[in-house]
C-alpha cells in the first residue's frame, strides 16, 4: 500500500491503485496532525497485510459475531515488532510462516526489531482503526441490538488484547527522563550564548551562516520547546517589549503542503485531544537579546537579498529565506550541537548515577526540554519555599498544585497530564541522590581530617 494525498483527504492506495476506503476515511477523520496520520497510515498497512496473508474478511467475521480470535490477535501482535518494509516484502507463504506457532524465537529478541515504543503505537492504532470499522461501517448494517452488542463485545476483547500486549513504554517512568544535572544545563546556556562562533561551525571548522538563528533556536530549546514548534514560530508571535513568545499553531500560513517532515506544533491542529499546546511563555532576557540580533542582522540579510519575501511571516528562516521545511534540519543542527559540546567538554559524565556507564550524556533537543522542565520545577518550588518558609519538599505529592499548574501551561500539557508528577518524581530523585553525595563526601572529609590530625600528633 502508498499513501496520497487529495486535497484535505489523507489516501491509502493498494497496489493495484485503488483507494483502501476504510482506512483511508479513518485515517482523514481521526487524524489531522500529519505526523500521527502517517504513523497511524504505517499501522493500517500492517494490518492490511496482516489480513491479506491470513485471508481474514472482517464483514464476514461480523456475520459470525465475532473478530480476531485470541491465536489470531496474538499472530498480529508479534508480526508489529517487525520493520514495515520486511513485512510489505514478504510474500504470502513467507507471512503465514512468520505468524504461525512455530515461527520461532520471541520478535522482542529479533535483531531488527523495533523498539517497543513503535509496537505500543502500532498496536494502539490498529485497536483504534477496528473500533472505527465496527462503529462506522458495520454497525449501522446491524438492524438487532442484541447481535450489535455480540460483536461489540467480541471487539472489545480482540482490541482489549491488542493494547494490553505492551504495557507502557520507557518513556512513561521518571527515571527515564533524561535531563540534564542543574550546572550542566547552565553551563550550556552559557556557552551557547556568549560563545555561539565556538559552538555552531561548519564542516570546515569556520563561523557557520547561521549561528545567529541556531544561537536563539537553542536558547529556545532551552526554555522547553519541542524540534516542531521551533520551526512554527511566527515573527508575530514574538514580543520582545513585554520578553512573551506566543506558541500557536501556524501550520495554514505555510504556502507549501504540510506533510510529516514539517515542522509544526504538537497537537496543534488536533480535533480528538484537548491540546495544550497553544500558550503563552515569558522569556529569559537574554533569549530575548538573541532572538533580537538574529532578527536585525541575518534574518534581515537573508530577506535583502531576494526580491520576494518568501518567509510567509516565519521567524527562522533557511538560507533561501523561507521557512524551515523539514524537521530533518533541526535535528541535524542539534546532532551537531551536541557533538561540539561533547568536543568541549561540557557533556563529560561526572557523579550523576544515571549515567554511570556513560563518560559523555546523550545530547538531543528533547534533552534540553527535560532539562527546562526539570529546572523549572526545582526553581519553583524553591521560590515558594522561601516565600512562604517551607522546606523543599521531600515527596513528589508534597510538590504544590500550583508548580505543576505552571509547569502545564509553561511546557504545553494537558490539564490532566501526569507529566508534572514524572518531573516531579525525577527532581526529588536527583535531590535525594545530591544529598546523599554530600553526605558521603563530609564522611571522607571526616576521616580525612581525622587521619591527618592523628599524623601530625604522632609527629609531635
Amino acid at each position: 500500500m502508498k499513501p496520497a494525498i487529495a486535497r484535505t483527504n489523507y489516501l491509502l492506495l493498494r497496489d493495484d491503485g485503488t483507494v483502501h476506503y476504510w482506512f483511508s476515511k479513518f485515517l482523514t477523520d481521526q487524524f489531522a496532525n500529519p505526523h500521527t496520520r502517517e504513523l497511524s497510515g504505517q499501522s493500517c498497512r500492517l494490518l492490511y497485510r496482516f489480513l491479506a496473508s491470513a485471508h481474514i474478511e472482517l464483514a464476514l467475521r461480523a456475520t459470525e459475531g465475532s473478530c480476531l480470535s485470541y491465536d489470531e490477535a496474538k499472530a498480529l501482535i508479534a508480526l508489529c515488532w517487525r520493520p514495515l518494509p520486511e513485512i510489505e516484502a514478504m510474500g504470502d507463504r513467507a507471512m503465514t510462516r512468520l505468524t504461525s506457532a512455530t515461527a520461532g524465537k520471541a520478535p522482542a529478541k529479533l535483531p531488527n526489531a523495533v523498539k517497543p515504543n513503535t509496537v505500543h503505537k502500532r498496536l494502539h492504532h490498529i485497536a483504534q482503526a477496528l473500533e472505527f470499522y465496527r462503529e462506522v461501517f458495520i454497525d449501522p448494517r446491524i438492524p438487532f441490538s442484541a447481535a450489535r452488542e455480540e460483536l461489540r463485545s467480541a471487539y472489545g476483547i480482540t482490541c482489549d488484547q491488542l493494547r494490553r500486549a505492551i504495557r507502557g513504554t520507557k518513556q512513561s517512568h521518571h527515571l527515564a527522563i533524561k535531563s540534564l544535572p542543574r550546572d550542566k544545563y547552565l553551563a550550556i546556556i552559557e556557552a551557547v550564548f556568549t560563545r555561539p562562533d565556538h559552538l555552531f561551525q561548519a564542516a570546515t571548522g569556520r563561523r557557520c551562516r547561521t549561528v545567529l538563528r541556531d544561537r536563539a533556536m537553542t536558547l529556545l530549546a532551552c526554555e522547553g520547546l519541542r524540534p516542531g514548534a521551533l520551526g512554527n514560530v511566527a515573527l508575530r508571535d514574538f514580543q520582545p517589549h513585554r520578553n512573551l513568545l506566543a506558541i500557536t499553531d501556524n501550520r495554514a500560513k505555510r504556502s507549501g503542503r504540510v506533510t510529516a517532515n514539517t515542522p509544526v506544533l504538537k497537537l496543534g491542529d488536533s480535533v480528538q485531544v484537548n491540546s495544550g499546546s497553544e500558550t503563552i511563555i515569558t522569556l529569559w532576557p537574554f533569549t530575548v537579546r538573541a532572538i533580537q540580533e538574529y532578527i536585525d542582522t541575518e534574518r534581515d540579510a537573508v530577506l535583502r537579498k531576494r526580491l520576494t519575501n518568501r518567509s510567509d511571516g516565519f521567524l527562522f528562516l533557511s538560507d533561501q529565506g523561507e521557512p524551515l521545511k523539514h524537521r530533518s534540519s533541526i535535528t541535524l543542527m542539534f546532532n551537531k550541537l551536541g557533538d561540539r559540546l561533547a568536543e568541549l567538554g561540557l557533556l563529560d559524565v561526572t557523579n550523576d548515577p544515571y549515567f554511570m556507564e556513560q563518560k559523555r550524556y546523550h545530547f538531543y533537543s528533547y534533552v534540553l526540554r527535560h532539562s527546562a522542565a526539570s529546572f523549572f520545577l526545582a526553581e519553583k518550588c524553591r521560590e515558594i519555599a522561601v516565600q512562604h518558609g517551607f522546606t523543599m519538599p521531600s515527596d513528589f505529592n508534597d510538590v504544590p498544585d500550583r508548580v505543576k499548574d505552571l509547569m502545564k501551561l509553561r511546557f504545553g500539557w494537558t490539564i490532566n497530564s501526569t507529566m508534572p508528577e514524572h518531573y516531579a518524581k525525577r527532581a526529588l530523585t536527583d535531590q535525594a541522590n545530591v544529598t546523599l553525595m554530600e553526605f558521603n563526601q563530609h564522611l571522607l572529609d571526616a576521616v580525612q581530617a581525622r587521619k591527618q590530625y592523628r599524623e601530625t600528633g604522632d609527629g609531635l
